[in-house]
């Protein structure tokens, strides 16, 4: 099991694994940002494995990088911090990224793999 001390670790090992594109909420979508028209639905992509990290000063300052695998063969990397995508994402997208609830959450940066739940 892989632990990153860092974001930026997390990043660079996941990048060499192929997930290369940069995602972002977009109301009910996800769209890689490097193509204007690709955009991606709940049923289009699959969260692969997550990587949470607090601050070291302050706990609230959380970040979650999630390594996504698309339908269409792309691989691509979304970082949400705390309450960040709140008014750029439907409820519906982002209870696809939420985790809190799952026992695989562990605040230390180690790989998470995520098995889909069915209605997201």
């Amino acid at each position: 099991m892989n632990h990153f001390t860092t974001l930026t670790e997390a990043m660079q090992d996941l990048q060499k694994r192929g997930y290369t594109e940069e995602l972002a909420p977009a109301g009910d979508y996800l769209k890689v940002t490097s193509h204007d028209d690709i955009k991606l639905r709940n049923d289009e992509f699959t969260v692969d494995e997550f990587h949470r990290f607090e601050g070291t000063s302050d706990p609230g300052d959380e970040m979650t990088l999630y390594a996504i695998s698309c339908k269409n063969g792309m691989k691509g990397l979304f970082v949400a911090a705390q309450g960040t995508y709140s008014n750029e994402a439907s409820p519906e997208l982002m209870a696809k990224f939420n985790v809190s609830d799952r026992a695989h959450v562990n605040t230390e940066g180690a790989v998470q793999p995520i098995t889909p739940t069915t209605g997201l």
